[in-house]
């Protein structure tokens, strides 16, 4: 009987820690290069736990995660401001002109996107650049 109350508190714990991170599905931040090589770059993934891993790209193949942990509660707090500074700033489905050689692409892929309005390109391009700035910080240990 004590296993199971202890249990219970255990996974009532984890429920409410899952609640205060502001993600309902995974956030996905890629900042790739193209080069001889292909692409490469790193990859930063946020769950809807909080959890995060960065992992490293080249070519086509995702290798495993070279990091991993969990935002603490500030850091999800700063992660929810982050993400209603992009909402309020809107983003389009691409900014940027075309591609060049050997260009460098971020890209925000996850949650619920399709909310998040279209508006003008320098507001949206400061916001994606500073959510992904200040993930590749938070998960810098």
């Amino acid at each position: 009987m004590r296993v199971s109350l202890a249990l219970s508190g255990l996974l009532f714990s984890v429920s409410i820690m899952g609640q205060e991170c502001p993600l309902s599905a995974p956030l996905t931040i890629k900042d790739i290069q193209s080069g001889f090589a292909g692409e490469t770059g790193t990859i930063w993934t946020i769950a809807a736990d909080c959890s995060y891993t960065v992992a490293r790209q080249i070519g086509l193949k995702t290798l495993d995660p070279h990091q991993q942990g969990r935002l603490t509660p500030q850091e999800q707090a700063q992660l929810k401001e982050l993400l209603g500074r992009v909402a309020a700033a809107g983003l389009p489905k691409q900014l940027g002109a075309a591609s060049q050689a050997n260009a460098r692409r971020v890209s925000l892929s996850g949650g619920d996107l399709s909310a998040i309005p279209a508006a003008a390109a320098n507001d949206a391009a400061a916001a994606l650049l500073d959510l992904a700035d200040q993930v590749k910080t938070m998960t810098a240990r």
